[in-house]
């Protein structure tokens, strides 16, 4: 009887915990370098306030979709493309970004995330020095 209540009393605990999991919702939409779709990129969630894991994935002729966890959402977008600047040590070329950092470093872009499908959650950005 001792251990038929020790059972139920873990099977507590367990569902408990499981209810506490957030679950991923599934984010997709289309990045606009100017009015054509971003060749290639990748694209990052961070929670607003850092309390949760971020999500980021690729970008493909400027579509995506990926995992993030529900909230609000600062969103990232970075781009590059090769250098004019050889790397001394590998001897390949560098890469710089195209996009101005208000798309990433210092991204004002943002976007609330629900549970479930979010569809069109849509950005466009612009290439460095554009206004």
């Amino acid at each position: 009887m001792k251990l038929l209540g020790v059972g139920f009393s873990l099977l507590l605990l367990i569902s408990l915990g499981c209810n506490s999991v957030e679950t991923s919702a599934e984010v997709s939409g289309t990045v606009l370098l100017g009015s054509e779709p971003l060749a290639e990129g990748e694209i990052i969630f961070e929670a607003v306030d850092n309390s949760k894991a971020p999500g980021a994935g690729m970008i493909k002729d400027g579509r995506y979709t990926i995992q993030v966890l529900p909230g609000s959402k600062k969103v990232k977008i970075q781009a590059s493309r090769s250098a004019a600047k050889i790397d001394p040590v590998m001897k390949i070329a560098m890469k710089e970004s195209i996009l101005g950092p208000e798309f990433n470093e210092r991204t004002t872009l943002k976007a609330e995330i629900k549970p479930g499908r979010n569809d069109k959650v849509d950005f466009q950005v612009k290439q460095m020095g554009e206004k």
